[in-house]
């Protein structure tokens, strides 16, 4: 899942030493993106860190803000697909302090960089009931706020509080986003450090039964036997992206290495070898497949940097 993104230029020269200076070692150039992404397809970032705490994030976004230098933060990579051209500024990565859950009673606080499937299971064996639906969705924290993802349940339904760096300004706010549908009313320059919401007490073998339960059901309708980025289309109302395109006749349609999965028709499989240009010209084809035979368009929910 993906984070904010603020388009802009280039850095110079100087700028990446700019960024070296508050970002420290953790900044590397000219880095690899497909490894770091779920569809593993894409290109280079123009550069590239791992953030740990708060101090660093204001500091390296306060540089881009200042300078007009593209950022973006990217989560577990899922859910994103890079070009294969790359991306020309800087993607952050969020570790350290973004990574930690806290709870105490019924209150959860989770990380930007938690992963979905990790808080699902620390709720779980705490007995806390009320995001098992979420354990269905890749990536972290930080993505599904700022989405809302969910399954048949949005994290937007339990969030209570967010806390963003938003870029340009020195110190961490809180704030409540309205949600709807794989939507968030946050700032495009605000980065998700975590977020609180309030949980249902319940019984601990009850509630991780029902996690197992849904977990299994993912693992046999979903391909995650090989790379992908998670569902492609949103739901339009009162249908199913999935149902549109199997109708339509594209499951098991390929563009090179790219094949619309034959388990789930609206994953995208990277078969060996595919292409962002490959996965990009396989979205349009299905959508235009759709259009055609049941006269929607579809809207993706994949992100594209």
């Amino acid at each position: 899942m993906r984070g904010a993104f603020v388009p802009g230029g280039t850095p110079t020269a100087e700028q990446i030493a700019a960024l070296a200076i508050v970002i420290g070692p953790q900044l590397r150039t000219d880095e690899p993106m497909a490894p770091k992404t779920s569809m593993r397809v894409g290109g280079r970032a123009c550069a590239y860190a791992e953030i740990r705490d708060a101090g660093h994030l204001v500091a390296a976004l306060s540089i881009c803000d200042a300078e007009g230098i593209a950022w973006t933060v990217v989560g577990l990579g899922s859910n994103l697909i890079v070009r294969d051209e790359g991306f020309p500024g800087l993607i952050v990565r969020l570790g350290g302090d973004f990574t930690k859950v806290s709870i105490e009673g019924s209150r959860v606080r989770a990380g930007g960089a938690v992963p979905i499937v990790s808080l699902c299971r620390e709720a779980a064996k705490r007995g806390l009931s009320g995001i098992e639906g979420l354990v269905g969705v890749p990536g972290t924290v930080g993505g599904a706020v700022r989405m809302n993802a969910g399954t048949d349940v949005e994290i937007g339904d339990v969030i209570d509080r967010v806390e963003v760096v938003v870029a340009g300004e020195r110190l961490q706010t809180f704030t409540r986003p309205e949600f709807a549908y794989r939507r968030s009313t946050l700032d495009r320059r605000a980065v998700v450090c975590a977020a609180e919401m309030e949980l249902v007490p319940g019984d601990p073998r009850t509630v991780q039964t029902e996690l197992r339960s849904r977990i299994d059901r993912r693992n046999a309708t979903q391909p995650l036997e090989l790379p992908n980025a998670g569902s492609i289309f949103r739901n339009p109302p009162g249908d199913y992206a999935a149902r549109l395109i199997e109708t339509a006749g594209c499951k098991g349609r390929r563009v090179g290495g790219a094949e619309v999965s034959q388990k789930h028709a609206n994953f995208i499989v990277n078969r060996g070898g595919a292409t962002s240009a490959d996965v990009l010209a396989l979205i349009d084809d299905v959508k235009e497949s759709v259009r055609r035979t049941h006269g929607l368009e579809l809207e993706t929910e994949v992100h594209v940097l």
